[in-house]
């Protein structure tokens, strides 16, 4: 879930970082004080010594919430403090209860407290059986003092700008703010100040070990999906002592520079459109078969959205391009949402129904039954670029990038390349040892990474990477076209993850399942 236009500006810009999984984080080792020194420095802190009790409440199926307070600067553990919302299922069968399994989906800035809500019955029942099931929102989302920047109105409504410029003014406008209908990060600094410097991952990795010592763990068992691999990366270098079992699934990569992961989830997403266009073309009963070329048809409809066409949907709210193409970003996750996807297009070109568009969307860009929504989307920039600040890209170097993925990726190359890289000079600066630096650690114990050989959104070359970062992990193989692989029904990724959280036995080295 990913990242990473320019943080300055456009809501719209974000709708695109929620997808594409590019971190804003060096290539290089930024000081060895951000490194495996910085664990050895807060470790003692942040660890067993500060196991306060979590105050459980119950807040509706079987579920329990709490609020855990860690420092806001962990260089002033005693001073002012911040709410970690946190949620758990107790295991079902408590008499063979493990310990605690932590989970992140994503993001940067996925609210644990509300995805774990529909995610919870996904797991296994063997997972569930012997761990508390729980999740947590990071500093700066959901319900931990959130990056909350803009009301839903304004949301909503920069939410539907066109995400693609169609010309050199409207370029101009996508690199300066002045297309679009908000200065969002103005906005978030208005309302949030220093606090935007302190939501970067290595904070949250020294809350999630807080957390860990509040749950009454020894050690650590934790699942992090897509970014939530980097807060899992950052915890193991940070506390290699305190880790039990890590499951890090479709891993973001290291090593890569925000334009190279910019590029590859442009390659990523039209590589999957290109693989849903062909299933579809091969299959008369697909619903977008549209008389054996569904690509023609796409790209007519995409010209009319382009040109200003819109939509209705069930709810009166109008369905345009920014719909068409976030749309279809979140239905290309996975290939079990490809029918959706095809069914979608249909509508929308013979029908001039854009419901299924909207829902597809709505889901993506975190909107809720009630018409608000998270806040992943403000959050999420604001996080990498604490993580990793750099200097925004030159006009020059944007339009360059721009033109040079629309030419090789016509669908999406223009809306992955809508916005410039790199982070407003505005922004509160974190120190040093809150950046993300170089992650990588020598001395944990075995940890299990799950890659996809086509993920659209985290490359396999980025599991890859993070084995040679972790030391001794080792990598259990999907062969699909899909974004994560555990608890999503492939009885082969299940069965291995599971054996390996319930008894710490690593798969055979190269060890391969099919979707």
């Amino acid at each position: 879930m990913p990242r990473r236009p320019q943080v300055a500006l456009l809501l719209v810009a974000l709708i695109v970082a929620l997808i594409v999984a590019a971190l804003t984080v060096s290539s290089a080792p930024t000081s060895a004080s951000t490194g495996a020194s910085t664990g050895a420095s807060t470790g003692a802190s942040t660890g067993a010594s500060t196991g306060a009790a979590l105050d459980w409440r119950t807040c509706g199926n079987r579920f329990e919430c709490a609020k855990l307070e860690v420092p806001v600067d962990y260089s002033i553990p005693d001073g002012a403090q911040v709410g970690i919302a946190v949620i758990r299922r107790p295991a079902t069968d408590p008499s063979a209860r493990i310990g605690s399994l932590v989970i992140n989906y994503g993001g940067p800035g996925d609210p644990g407290t509300e995805h774990m809500r529909v995610a919870y019955t996904a797991l296994p029942d063997a997972v569930r059986a012997r761990f508390d099931i729980v999740s947590f929102d990071p500093r700066g989302t959901g319900d931990s003092r959130p990056i909350d920047c803009v009301d839903d109105e304004t949301y909503e409504r920069a939410a539907s700008e066109d995400v693609t410029p169609d010309s050199e003014e409207e370029l101009a406008g996508f690199y300066d703010g002045s297309a679009f209908s908000v200065d969002l990060i103005g906005a978030c600094i208005v309302g949030h100040g220093s606090w935007l410097a302190r939501v970067g991952t290595r904070n949250v990795a020294r809350d999630l070990d807080r957390l860990r010592a509040a749950l009454g763990d020894r050690q650590l068992s934790f699942l992090g999906y897509s970014y939530g691999t980097v807060i899992g990366a950052v915890y193991a270098q940070e506390f290699p002592r305190q880790v039990r079992a890590l499951v890090l699934d479709s891993a973001v990569n290291l090593s890569t520079t925000p334009q190279q992961r910019q590029r590859g989830n442009a390659k990523g997403f039209e590589g999957a459109l290109n693989a849903f266009l062909a299933d579809c073309a091969a299959d008369t009963e697909c619903a977008y078969h549209s008389d054996g070329d569904p690509r023609a048809a796409l790209l007519g409809l995409r010209d009319r959205f382009e040109a200003g066409l819109t939509l209705a949907s069930r709810d009166l709210r109008v369905v345009g391009v920014s719909e068409f193409y976030v749309g279809m970003l979140a239905a290309l996750y996975a290939p079990q949402l490809w029918p959706t996807l095809a069914e979608a297009l249909r509508a929308a070109d013979d029908d001039r129904d854009g419901d299924l568009l909207r829902t597809l969307a709505d889901a993506l860009l975190g909107r809720r039954d009630d018409g608000t929504y998270d806040n992943i989307q403000e959050a999420i920039s604001v996080i990498n670029c604490a993580d990793q600040p750099s200097h925004r890209v030159s006009f020059n170097a944007f339009r360059l990038t721009f033109e040079g993925l629309s030419r090789r990726f016509p669908v999406f190359g223009p809306a992955f390349a809508g916005s410039p890289l790199g982070c407003d000079a505005r922004l509160p600066q974190p120190a040093a040892s809150e950046q993300l630096g170089d992650v990588r650690s020598r001395a944990t114990p075995p940890v299990l990474l799950v890659g996809v050989t086509d993920d659209p959104v985290t490359p396999y070359d980025g599991a890859i990477e993070l084995r040679r970062r972790l030391r001794g992990s080792r990598i259990l193989t999907l062969d699909g076209t899909q974004h994560t692989a555990y608890s999503q029904e492939i009885a082969c990724i299940d069965d291995t993850v599971d054996r390996y959280l319930l008894t710490l036995e690593l798969p055979p080295r190269g060890t391969r399942c099919k979707a």
